[in-house]
C-alpha cells in the first residue's frame, strides 16, 4: 500500500479502567467504575473490570507485543486510586512503584511511554464528596498531578491531561449511562466547567518541568443535518459545539460557544470571577479521538438541545456492534478543521478504532484502517502538522457500559485463560510498519 506518510510515528493507546485489573491489590481504592459495576444491570454483558486483561500483571507481554508489531509509542493512564487510595492524602507506594515499572520496561526495550492522567476513573472517595460537580476536585487533581510530575516526568516526556472530557462528562454526568451513574443538566454543567479548569491548572503543573510535551485528548464526531431545512441546520450547530467545540474552544481564548448552544448559560452559576481568563492555556499538540458519525434534526420536545438523533437504522447505514456508523472519512475532516485553529500547532490521531463482534471478520478492521492511512495522507498531502497515530486498542478489553461485546483490540484475549493472541490486523500492521519504517 502507498504512502506517503512513512514519517508519521505509530502507537497504541490503553487505559488503566479497561485494562489493568487487581482491583483491590496492593493498596489500589475504589474507583467509580468499581462501585458502578457492581450494579450488573448497567453493564451490557453484566460483567465487571475487575480482572480486566490483567495487565497489572501482564504488562511486559503487551509492551513485548506492540515491540513485535512494530509500533513505537505506548500510552496508558493512570488509575488515579492506584496511587492516591482516596483520591487524596497519603500516597500508595505499590502504586507508585507499579507504574515505575511500566514506565521502565517500555524505556528498556525502546518504545517511548506516554500518560494520560485521566481516562474516566473517579476515585470514589472522591465521588463521594461530589466528584467533579465539585469545585474542590479542581484542588485535589492540581494535587494528584503535581505527584505524578514529581514520580514519573523524569523519564515520560509526552502528556495527555483529560481523555475526551465530553465523552466522561456527558455519559456519566448527563445521560447516566457511565459511572458514575448521575443525570441532569445541573450536573452536566458545574462537572464540565470544573473538569476543563482543572484540567488548564494541571497543564500548567506539568509545563513547570521543562521538556514535557502536554496536550489533550478530544473526542471529536461527525455531525450532520438530517435536511437542508433551517431548523435542521440550527439543530447540527447545536450538536456540533456540544460536542466538538465546548471543550476546545476555551481554551484557545474563544470561550464557551453560547451563541450556538444557549444551554451554556446554565454554566454561568458555577463560572467565577477570572475562570476564563485561568482556562486559556497552549497546548503542545492537540489529540484527535474520532470514531463516528451523527445525523440530527430538529426536536423542539428536546430539553436544552432542541435536537434529536436520527439513527444510522433510519437512514439505513451500516453499524458496528457498537450501533455506530463507523466513521474513517472523519480523520480527515477533524485534521484539516482542527489544524484552521493553528496550522502550526502539531496534531496527533490519538486514538481510532473499530469495534467488531467476536464473530466478524477481522479483515474488515484492515479495510477501516487502510482507510486511516488514506485520510492521513490527503492531510499530510495539505501540509497540516500530522506527527503520528495511536491505535484504539492492543487488547480487546472492557468496554465500559458494553462491557466485553466490542472487540476493538489488534490483539485477541481468551477470556479464561487471558491468553493473547495476535489477529489479521495485526499481523497486517506488522507488515505494513515493515515496509514504511520511519
Amino acid at each position: 500500500m502507498d504512502s506517503n506518510t512513512d514519517h508519521l510515528v505509530w502507537g497504541v493507546t490503553i487505559a488503566a479502567a479497561q485494562t489493568e485489573g487487581a482491583h483491590d491489590r496492593d493498596g489500589r481504592g475504589p474507583s467509580i467504575w468499581d462501585t458502578f459495576t457492581k450494579k450488573s444491570h448497567k453493564i451490557k454483558d453484566k460483567s465487571n473490570n475487575q480482572i480486566a486483561t490483567n495487565f497489572y500483571d501482564r504488562y511486559k507481554e503487551d509492551i513485548d507485543l506492540s515491540i513485535d508489531i512494530g509500533l513505537k509509542i505506548f500510552r496508558f493512564s493512570i488509575s488515579w486510586s492506584r496511587v492516591l487510595p482516596k483520591g487524596t492524602g497519603s500516597i500508595n507506594k505499590k502504586g507508585i512503584a507499579f507504574y515505575n515499572k511500566v514506565i521502565d520496561y517500555c524505556l528498556e526495550v525502546g518504545i517511548e511511554p506516554w500518560i494520560t492522567t485521566y481516562h474516566w476513573d473517579l476515585p470514589q472517595n472522591l465521588q463521594d464528596k461530589g466528584g467533579w460537580r465539585n469545585r474542590e476536585i479542581i484542588i485535589d487533581y492540581e494535587n494528584y498531578i503535581t505527584l505524578l510530575k514529581d514520580h514519573f516526568s523524569d523519564r515520560v516526556k509526552k502528556w495527555i491531561l483529560l481523555n475526551e472530557a465530553i465523552v466522561c462528562v456527558g455519559a456519566g454526568y448527563f445521560l447516566g449511562i457511565h459511572a458514575p451513574g448521575k443525570r441532569g443538566i445541573k450536573n452536566f454543567s458545574a462537572s464540565i466547567h470544573h473538569m476543563l479548569l482543572a484540567q488548564a491548572k494541571g497543564h500548567r503543573i506539568l509545563k513547570e518541568r521543562k521538556g514535557l510535551e502536554v496536550g489533550t485528548a478530544v473526542s471529536c464526531t461527525k455531525i450532520d443535518s438530517y435536511s437542508n431545512q433551517r431548523k435542521d441546520l440550527k439543530a447540527a450547530k447545536r450538536i456540533d459545539a456540544l460536542m466538538n467545540r465546548l471543550c476546545i474552544e476555551p481554551y484557545i481564548g474563544l470561550g464557551y460557544p453560547e451563541k450556538e448552544l444557549p444551554l451554556v448559560k446554565r454554566f454561568k452559576k458555577f463560572i467565577k470571577d477570572g475562570d476564563m481568563e485561568e482556562m486559556k492555556v497552549d497546548f503542545d499538540f492537540w489529540g484527535i479521538q474520532t470514531y463516528a458519525r451523527e445525523v440530527v434534526r430538529s426536536a423542539w420536545y428536546i430539553p436544552y438541545l432542541g435536537s434529536v438523533l436520527v439513527t444510522p437504522k433510519k437512514r439505513k447505514v451500516p453499524v458496528s456492534v457498537m450501533g455506530w456508523e463507523t466513521y474513517p472519512e472523519g480523520v480527515q475532516y477533524f485534521l484539516e478543521r482542527f489544524s484552521n485553529y493553528d496550522p502550526k500547532k502539531p496534531l496527533w490521531l490519538s486514538e481510532c478504532g473499530i469495534a467488531l463482534s467476536e464473530k466478524e471478520d477481522d479483515s474488515e478492521r484492515i479495510e477501516y484502517y487502510k482507510k486511516i492511512i488514506n485520510g492521513m495522507n490527503k492531510v499530510v498531502d495539505k501540509g497540516i502538522n500530522l506527527k503520528g497515530i495511536l491505535l484504539w486498542t492492543l487488547v480487546d478489553n472492557f468496554e465500559w457500559a458494553e462491557g466485553y461485546v466490542p472487540r476493538f483490540g489488534i490483539v485477541s484475549m481468551d477470556k479464561k485463560t487471558l491468553n493473547r493472541k495476535m489477529k489479521k490486523t495485526a499481523f497486517w500492521l506488522k507488515d505494513y510498519l515493515s515496509s514504511n519504517s520511519v
